[in-house]
C-alpha cells in the first residue's frame, strides 16, 4: 500500500448529525491521495454508522475512550501514515473539492515549508458567515492574535521535531503548538485560498472566560506580561487605525 500524502485527522464524539457532511467534503476532493484518521471517544449514539458508510474512502477508524479532544488528536498523529497531517473535526468541512488538490501542489512546489495556513470561512449558528484571513499572522504577532487550525496543514516531521499537543490545555494546545513552531524557527506560509468551514458553536465558543483564561495562561510562556500588554495596546491602535482608515475610504461602515 502506497503511503498517503495527506492524512485528515476527524476526532469525533457523538456526531452522528454532523460527522456526515464532514466525511462528504472529503470524498468530493479532486485529490484522493489521502487516508481519513478517525478518531471516535466511544461513541454512544450513530457516529460510527456513519463513519462505515464511507467505505469508499480510505477510512482508519478507532473508537476508544479519550482524556479530550487533544488527546483524540495525539492519538490520530500516532495513528497518521501521511506526510502531511490535517484536522477535520466533525461540525466541519473542507471548503470545496480543490482544497487538496491546491495545498499539494504548494507543499510539492515548495520542500522546505512545514506549516501553511491559508482563510477560514466562519458559520455561525444563526446562519450567517464570515470570511476570515490570517495572512497578517506571522511569528512576532501570533502571540497576540489567533491562528485557527481547521485553516492549516503541518508536515509529520514537525510534530516529529517539536512534540505533540500539550494536553494540560483542554482548549488552547493547538495555539501553544502553533506558538511553539513557529517560535521554532519553522519554515510556514500563508497562501490566499479558502481551507475550510468552521462551526463556530463548539466547545471553546461556549465558555468565552475559561477561553479567555487559558489562551492568557497560554501566552504567558512565550512572553513577559509587561511586554504583552505593551504590545497588545499598540497592536490594537494600529487595528484601531486600519479600521479608520477603511471606514474614511469608504471600504466599511461604522
Amino acid at each position: 500500500m502506497n503511503t498517503p500524502f495527506f492524512s485528515l485527522i476527524t476526532v469525533c464524539y457523538n456526531a452522528e448529525g454532523s460527522i456526515e457532511n464532514t466525511l462528504l467534503s472529503a470524498r468530493e476532493q479532486t485529490c484522493r491521495d489521502f487516508e481519513n484518521v478517525v478518531m471516535d471517544g466511544a461513541s454512544t449514539d450513530g457516529t460510527l454508522d456513519v463513519v462505515r458508510r464511507f467505505d469508499d474512502l480510505p477510512v482508519v477508524l478507532s473508537s476508544e475512550p479519550d482524556k479530550g479532544i487533544y488527546d483524540a488528536m495525539n492519538k490520530g498523529i500516532e495513528r497518521a501514515c501521511g506526510e502531511v497531517l490535517y484536522f477535520l473535526n466533525a461540525d466541519d468541512r473542507l471548503h470545496n473539492p480543490e482544497v487538496l488538490a491546491q495545498v499539494k501542489r504548494i507543499f510539492e512546489q515548495c520542500p522546505d515549508v512545514d506549516l501553511l495556513w491559508g482563510n477560514v470561512v466562519y458559520d455561525r449558528p444563526d446562519g450567517t458567515s464570515e470570511q476570515r484571513c490570517f495572512r497578517h499572522i506571522h511569528p512576532g504577532n501570533l502571540v497576540f492574535l489567533d491562528l485557527n487550525h481547521q485553516g492549516t496543514f503541518a508536515r509529520k516531521r514537525l510534530f516529529d521535531r517539536i512534540g505533540v499537543f500539550n494536553t494540560d490545555f483542554r482548549i488552547n494546545a493547538d495555539y501553544d503548538w502553533f506558538l511553539r513552531a513557529l517560535g521554532s524557527g519553522t519554515v510556514w506560509r500563508f497562501e490566499d485560498i479558502n481551507i475550510a468551514r468552521f462551526h463556530t458553536g463548539g466547545a471553546h465558543a461556549r465558555n468565552i472566560k475559561k477561553l479567555r483564561d487559558e489562551r492568557h495562561a497560554v501566552r504567558m510562556q512565550y512572553i513577559h506580561p509587561l511586554s504583552y500588554r505593551i504590545g497588545a495596546l499598540a497592536h490594537n491602535l494600529r487595528h484601531k487605525a486600519r479600521r479608520l482608515g477603511r471606514i474614511l475610504s469608504g471600504n466599511e461602515k461604522l
